[in-house]
């Protein structure tokens, strides 16, 4: 055998799991999360057990999801952009999101035998009716709506009809402490249970979503940093890793570590500014506390800053450490993890999404384009599209569509709609075939 077919071979056999391998999988989503809020982009974060994971796993560089919480949440559920549901899904929204029989990647993985649990922010209903038991979870605890109050835990006092929302198994219940350490305390009781069947933990946290309040501890350890809101922000951010730590301790102290593929991202680009007053308090006004840079834009918008986030994947014997550069989206995890496990995936489901579990484990490259699509805002106010190195943007219901290589621009600071007109009339061309596709 040549020495490139060895090399070949021997990657197969670190990254391809065995037939019929069925691992837990963990999904952990932070809110509101930028690209330069992690430790492993930018040096002044402290987020230790994050960039642990990260170098021992795959960074995944060109990971995009939507611009904002209900939309990514929808695509992560169902391995298809928000905008094939209706207009209620590309924005956040209190309202109940999908039709139900709807095909999800907790019901999928339940029909297949795993265990599932949501630990976390729900919001794709905020209704005990529309709640996460009713779409493949086994167990559900945490949020139903978009955000609590840090120690409150209710919802927006302005929206009396989704003000209460902190439940179990879509009951309301009343407890004390910090939605994180909660959040991280249901999940490492939940990954202790004993059970035959391999799981499936969803784990949508809260942080670093506002209002942000941290304890002096998590203020002391950014110390560092002299800007003040940003140092709450840094503060939340710890917290967030030590509940990360938290969880993988759990599966490293039952047994399970080997077993279980953890994949990590934000629901979307981080916000600069917040005003405060808006959830029960406290909840303090903050000013330029999160950071996408060097990217472009914030949450909400379409582009790279609002969209292209930190993100992972990290399964021990199975996932050489190194970084993937392929654009991927969070549609691709649905049929992504049911390929890992051997579910096939149905025409009928209309997934957006790919299989990249090859890419993601090098034996396999798929040179081919990507198209990625994104619509934000009931009346389409921000959309955009990707293919191969180009991206074409709209910022507002109003505005002219921008085209930029990036490719080569990835800080999107030259617009080639002018110089480019067939470029542009070519995107645009895919842009209407994807847009043909959506129920608004």
């Amino acid at each position: 055998m040549s020495a490139s077919l060895l090399l070949v071979a021997m990657l197969a056999a670190v990254a391809a799991p065995a037939e019929n391998a069925r691992p837990n999988v963990v999904l952990i989503v932070a809110d509101d999360l930028g690209w330069a809020d992690v430790g492993y982009h930018n040096p002044e974060i402290r987020s230790p057990n994050i960039d642990r994971l990260v170098k021992t796993g795959i960074e995944l560089d060109l990971h995009y999801v939507q611009p904002q919480c209900t939309p990514t949440r929808v695509a992560l559920m169902t391995g298809r952009y928000p905008s094939r549901f209706g207009r209620h899904c590309t924005q956040a929204s209190n309202e109940k999101a999908l039709p139900d029989g709807t095909p999800t990647l907790s019901s999928l993985l339940k029909q297949a035998g795993y265990d599932t649990a949501l630990v976390g922010k729900w919001h794709l209903g905020s209704k005990p009716e529309w709640g996460p038991n009713h779409f493949g979870f086994d167990y559900s605890y945490g949020c139903l709506a978009g955000a609590t109050g840090i120690y409150d835990h209710r919802y927006r006092l302005t929206r009396p009809e989704f003000t209460r929302t902190w439940h179990r198994n879509e009951e309301f219940i009343d407890e004390e402490g910090h939605v994180t350490d909660l959040e991280a305390r249901e999940a490492v009781a939940w990954i202790e249970k004993q059970r035959e069947e391999p799981f499936f933990l969803y784990l949508p946290f809260q942080a670093v979503h506002v209002p942000l309040v941290e304890p002096d501890r998590y203020l002391e350890a950014n110390a560092h940093i002299d800007y003040a809101d940003r140092r709450l922000f840094a503060a939340a951010v710890t917290h967030l890793d030590e509940a990360i730590g938290k969880v993988v301790d759990a599966l490293d102290r039952t047994g399970q570590r080997e077993n279980t593929l953890i994949i990590f991202t934000s629901d979307n680009g981080g916000l600069h500014n917040h005003r405060g007053d808006t959830y029960p308090p406290p909840d303090p006004k903050l000013e330029n506390f999160s950071s996408n840079l060097p990217l472009r834009g914030q949450k909400s918008q379409t582009y790279e800053g609002g969209m292209r986030v930190p993100a992972f994947a990290n399964w021990p014997g199975y996932l050489k450490p190194g970084v993937r550069d392929m654009p991927m989206h969070a549609v691709d995890w649905l049929p992504t993890i049911l390929g890992l496990i051997d579910i096939k995936t149905e025409d009928a489901w209309h997934l957006d999404g790919q299989n990249v579990w090859p890419a993601l484990a090098a034996y396999e490259s798929n040179s081919d384009p990507r198209t990625l699509y994104w619509v934000w805002g009931a009346r389409r106010q921000r959309v955009a599209l990707r293919h191969g190195g180009w991206k074409i943007l709209r910022p507002g219901p109003e505005a002219d569509f921008e085209l930029y290589n990036v490719a080569k621009d990835p800080y999107e600071k030259t617009d080639l709609s002018d110089s480019h007109p067939e470029q542009l009339a070519e995107m645009k061309k895919r842009f209407a075939a994807e847009k043909a596709k959506d129920a608004l």
